[in-house]
């Protein structure tokens, strides 16, 4: 599983109901917050995760604020690219703790957090330092972070087999509200990461029909290199449309020194029915390259002394997605308790154009969260 999956999964609708609450919450010096929240996905790909959290903040002054978050992600998934892999159905909890802080000062705010998680085969440690700057009247913020963490790779039923990774970035963004209804952001970041990449469950056929299962005459490890340097640039807009409406768009362009270069663009439109409620129509379209080492079949023995992988995420592909969603906030007069719902039902169609055993992948994803807000 990738283990971005579930930090960036959750959809955006959610983390703007998690973010309003904190921007309340800031308003009033000495006032805590509480955050309890169970997010949870299935789709007709087999695959089906369960993710409670709870996140609690406190203004240590009225410039100070501390804040700490627990969460279990437990997951299974038989989808048709882990069986078309020769792989049984994987099972995995994850545990992660963070712990941050943040301080005004000023039009600046500073912040800094600590990250640690676990789970049967993978354990991580990262940190994080970061500014935000407001400036012209709080028209135009400028944000930068450096972050890093230091990983280690493991294998389920071997307790020998432990592989560490390292990776350290920088990530800025510039926002600039144009006019009362229009706001971009300009946003980069880098990312480099040392050490074991591969997957310690993958293994690459060396002739044959390009698969391990298909009887090849030779089946390695997957190798791939220890370093490697990727790089995004984004650009978002948002406009509104009248008082009900408005429309984004995203763009993102991607590039590694594995040579793997992809375009993202993402547009969504947002209506606000009434007061706490949001529906939103979004479309994603992805399209990837490979990366210079990866190949479809490898057909001579000589390979297995180079880089080998079978990675579909490393092949020539692209991607189309469609989604709804619709998020409520509903409190009762007087009441310091908000509750959060929040629903999205999308359409992923996977096109794979270099991989063997695999072309095609859709699925019917169905998300829902429930939330608890102490304010």
């Amino acid at each position: 599983m990738s283990r971005s999956l579930l930090c960036y999964g959750v959809f955006a609708v959610c983390l703007a109901l998690l973010s309003r609450g904190r921007a309340e919450a800031q308003e009033e010096a000495g006032i805590g917050r509480a955050v309890t929240t169970l997010y949870t996905r299935t789709d007709s790909n087999s695959t089906t995760v369960w993710s409670p959290r709870t996140q609690v903040s406190a203004r240590a002054s009225a410039d100070a604020t501390l804040e700490a978050s627990y969460a279990v992600d437990a997951w299974t998934s038989a989808s048709v690219d882990i069986v078309t892999a020769a792989t049984r159905a994987v099972h995995e909890v994850r545990h992660e703790v963070n712990a941050g802080a943040a301080y005004v000062l000023g039009d600046t705010t500073l912040r800094a957090g600590y990250r640690y998680s676990r789970e049967p085969d993978y354990w991580s440690n990262a940190a994080l330092l970061g500014a935000t700057i407001d400036l012209a009247q709080r028209n135009t913020t400028l944000d930068v972070a450096i972050f890093g963490a230091l990983d280690t790779v493991g294998r389920a039923g071997d307790q020998l087999f432990r592989e560490p990774q390292q990776s350290f970035g920088i990530r800025a963004s510039l926002s600039q509200v144009l006019d009362r209804e229009t706001v971009i952001q300009l946003a980069w970041d880098a990312t480099e990461v040392l050490g074991y990449q591969a997957s310690p469950y993958r293994h690459v056929a060396i002739g044959g029909a390009g698969t391990c299962a298909s009887l090849a005459p030779l089946c390695v490890p997957e190798y791939v290199p220890d370093q490697r340097t990727r790089q995004a640039l984004v650009v978002r807009g948002k406009r509104a449309l009248g008082a009900n409406f408005s429309l984004g768009l995203q763009y993102r362009f991607y590039f590694d020194n594995w040579g793997v270069l992809s375009h993202t663009l993402s547009p969504e439109l947002s209506w606000l029915p009434r007061e706490g409620a949001t529906i939103a129509l979004s479309y994603r379209y992805y399209t990837q390259g490979k990366a210079d080492f990866y190949q479809e079949r490898y057909l001579d023995a000589a390979a297995q002394a180079a880089y080998v992988t079978r990675d579909r995420e490393l092949s020539k592909f692209l991607a189309h997605q469609i989604g709804l969603s619709y998020a409520q906030d509903l409190r009762s007069d007087g009441s310091r308790f908000v509750l959060s719902l929040a629903l999205r039902a999308a359409y992923t169609y996977f096109n794979y154009l270099e991989f063997v055993g695999l072309t095609q992948v859709s699925a019917l994803e169905l998300t829902g969260l429930v939330g608890l807000r102490l304010d």
